[in-house]
């Protein structure tokens, strides 16, 4: 698959992706500035015709990692996995536990605990779900791509399918309850766990309590959650289960529904079609093409389930994309030091014209996004093996000024 480099019109609208020959002949005429430089995008100088393809993008939503991929021409035109913040809720506890003790000290303060509208206000989230829902958001409006339909992993499981698989129209509100469907229930039922030998993150299988040779019909209260060992043990004979049918389990699936989908949904749909799927059906389709248990591949699969298009599996433009603050907010100072007393929080903001979040290119060598300003005269970034962890200005290129949004190609 050939390289390309994202567009955008000179009006912000995203275009199709060009050759990187055309972008650098666009580039060297001054027809075309770098907007961003990861993933590598250029903005027209003047307005085009906005000719796009469709797109089709795919997330695979998660709590702590979410999969997306961009689906056009019959390739990948971009894909990657968000890593989301999962510091939101600890920074909340920690302002909480400042208030607090500083309504302790000035004593004079009533203390004003339903005052806050927004803690009343209908329909409110949890910031620590909220951010993780705008995250997507943000991403998603950041593509350099033109979306045209966006499609979503809802829930796991569909429970009307468990005990029908060709249930269509008003028969889902049917009350009666196999295939990839009904494995993952049991599993999700069961935690996760081999109920005989109690291991986890190995290979599991749903048993027929009742054997289907017996009489054992394909329903959830007659499955139980082995694994693969124990599963052949018990065949063969060599081992009995420890339990007595399934009156040590509940029967219930949870549908790992997310409090933020509505708004997930409706800040998305607002803009572009969306739908929707359940993970067992990209389950299915991932085993079926063998693609590996990976957030893009399952993403790939659903922006690609209901068209039934073969595109090929690939990382040729896979970015690996975190968050971080744009600048601390923090309004108190530390705790007492020895001989110095309380002392200010963040001395350091500037140091030779660069601030915490810059990006800047390091000796001419390396990209690097400054995480602190050290005392001594140098910016630090991350620590990474065989590259530099800090650097005095002199030797920093800027390359962009504070960005919320980085985007790391990964290797």
């Amino acid at each position: 698959m050939s390289n390309h480099v994202f567009v955008v019109n000179h009006n912000g609208h995203p275009l199709m992706p060009c050759q990187p020959a055309k972008a650098r002949k666009l580039l060297r005429e001054g027809r075309a500035t770098v907007m961003r430089r990861s993933p590598f995008t250029i903005q027209l100088g003047w307005e085009c015709e906005e000719h796009v393809q469709e797109v089709v993008l795919g997330l695979d939503k998660g709590s702590h990692v979410t999969g997306f991929s961009c689906i056009g021409n019959g390739q990948i035109l971009l894909s990657g996995e968000i890593q989301h913040r999962l510091d939101v809720k600890d920074k909340m506890q920690e302002r909480r536990n400042n208030r607090r003790h500083r309504r302790k000290r000035k004593w004079y303060r009533p203390a004003r605990f339903l005052n806050r509208a927004s803690s009343k206000r209908s329909g409110r989230l949890p910031l620590s779900i909220k951010t993780n829902i705008e995250e997507v958001i943000r991403v998603v409006k950041h593509l350099p791509l033109p979306i045209n339909a966006i499609i979503i992993e809802d829930v796991q499981v569909d429970i009307a399918l468990l005990g029908n698989p060709t249930v269509q129209g008003s028969h889902y509100q049917d009350p009666t309850r196999l295939d990839e469907n009904l494995r993952i229930a049991c599993l999700m039922r069961d935690g996760y766990a081999c109920q005989h030998c109690g291991k986890q993150k190995v290979r599991l299988e749903a048993h027929h309590l009742i054997f289907k040779g017996e009489g054992g019909k394909d329903t959830l209260t007659n499955l139980l959650t082995l694994c693969e060992a124990c599963h052949k043990k018990l065949h063969q004979g060599k081992i009995q289960l420890k339990v007595a049918g399934v009156s040590g389990h509940l029967d219930q699936v949870a549908q790992r529904t997310m409090q933020g989908k509505s708004y997930l949904y409706a800040t998305l749909g607002a803009s572009t079609s969306l739908s929707t799927l359940f993970g067992y059906q990209t389950a299915t389709l991932r085993k079926a093409r063998e693609l590996p248990k990976a957030h893009d591949a399952d993403a790939l699969c659903l922006a690609t389930y209901e068209t039934g298009k073969l595109v090929p599996y690939d990382r040729e433009h896979f970015y690996k994309v975190s968050f971080r603050p744009r600048r601390t907010r923090r309004r108190y100072h530390t705790l007492p030091r020895k001989g110095q007393g309380r002392v200010r929080y963040q001395v350091n903001d500037e140091l030779g014209g660069l601030r915490k979040g810059y990006i800047v290119r390091v000796k001419g060598r390396y990209i690097k996004q400054i995480n602190s300003i050290y005392s001594n005269g140098y910016v630090a970034f991350a620590r990474v093996k065989g590259e530099p962890n800090k650097a005095l200005p002199r030797d920093c290129q800027l390359l962009e000024r504070e960005r919320t949004i980085l985007w790391e190609k990964a290797s």
